[in-house]
């Protein structure tokens, strides 16, 4: 009789304070990580960044940043996705990229994009990334959620004032300072982008990961190669999480693997953190993806936000605790 293949070992523990809640990371080039996400206190949201192990987490490396754009009185903000110099040397030794959303008074939209680039402690400069009205056809933009960074890029996804079921996708040139909206045709309609793996440093070939809904009124998460310098998609390709069409399925993070990529992913009927991992055929297209569900012991929510290598990252609610807390699990 045919065996079941054995379940890899997995090793969770929690990371960061109460109420920090990790949503990006990105290597350093040695043992130590730079995660991105936002620390909560008396409800007002403000951007964090840590560098140090993955687990357990210094809270020397934590440092709650507060975003200074002339002119405008912020009230709020979080970051998604970071790069570090390992990946991106253009940024300078020690120095970081990351990229978000925030608020502030007096504003006629509801969230702004948001790009930092300096220090991970600070001192460095802030810009607000909006997706202009010229890049959707003249209309006004309501909100833009700025997810990841890599290379010369930003991908998020924005909506319209005023429309209903507008979400679309961006990528944002930071070096050329031009706008690309996704059109991926077809059924696809409602994309966003949360994640993007450049395949060679200073390379113009990118990997975006997100969800769509792809026909049927049934969200999928996606894969698509994006070359930056032609504009041009290629190798779109949906899955659903488990490999059930059923379910609700969004791809929140992205990291490079020998054969090809792990990645983070979210299912909100399967209730749990999930972990797919694709390989990259030889004309650049995606196989099937493998599926590894996750939950943290005695949970009653588990989110997958952000993975690094074999580490899936997000939060987690215990029945009967205020707050949440962040984990790290590392998949043997």
């Amino acid at each position: 009789m045919a065996t079941k293949p054995a379940q890899p070992q997995v090793t969770a523990t929690t990371i960061l304070g109460s109420d920090q809640f990790v949503t990006g990371v990105r290597g350093m080039g040695g043992p130590d990580v730079l995660l991105s996400g936002t620390s909560v206190v008396g409800g007002v949201q403000s951007p964090l960044l840590y560098v140090g192990p993955v687990s357990p987490t210094n809270p020397g490396g934590v440092h709650i940043l507060t975003p200074s754009i002339s002119g405008q009185s912020i009230s709020g903000a979080t970051f998604y996705g970071p790069d570090t110099f390992a990946f991106n040397p253009s940024l300078g030794a020690g120095n970081v990229r990351a990229v978000g959303c925030y608020t502030y008074d007096d504003s006629g939209t509801r969230n702004h994009g948001l790009l930092y680039q300096g220090p991970p402690a600070g001192g460095g400069i802030w810009t607000q990334i909006d997706v202009p009205s010229s890049a959707v056809g003249g209309k006004i933009v309501e909100n833009t959620l700025a997810h990841s960074t890599m290379g010369d890029l930003v991908v998020g996804n924005y909506d319209l004032q005023k429309t209903p079921a507008s979400a679309n996708a961006f990528v944002y040139n930071i070096a050329k300072k031009t706008w690309t909206i996704f059109d991926f045709g077809g059924t696809a309609s409602l994309t966003t982008a949360y994640g993007i793996w450049q395949n060679r440093i200073g390379g113009p070939s990118y990997v975006i990961v997100g969800g769509s809904q792809d026909g049927g009124g049934v969200n999928k998460g996606y894969v698509v190669n994006y070359d930056s310098e032609t504009g041009a998609f290629t190798n779109l390709k949906f899955y659903s999480a488990l490999n059930q069409p059923s379910l609700v399925t969004h791809f929140e993070g992205v990291t490079a693997t020998p054969a090809g990529f792990n990645l983070a992913a979210l299912s909100p009927h399967a209730g749990m953190a999930l972990l797919a991992s694709i390989s990259v055929r030889a004309d650049g297209s995606f196989s099937e993806a493998s599926w590894l569900p996750f939950a943290y012991p005695s949970s009653v929510v588990t989110t997958g936000n952000t993975v690094h290598e074999n580490v899936l990252m997000g939060i987690y609610a215990v029945s009967g605790a205020k707050g949440v807390q962040s984990y790290a699990a590392t998949i043997g």
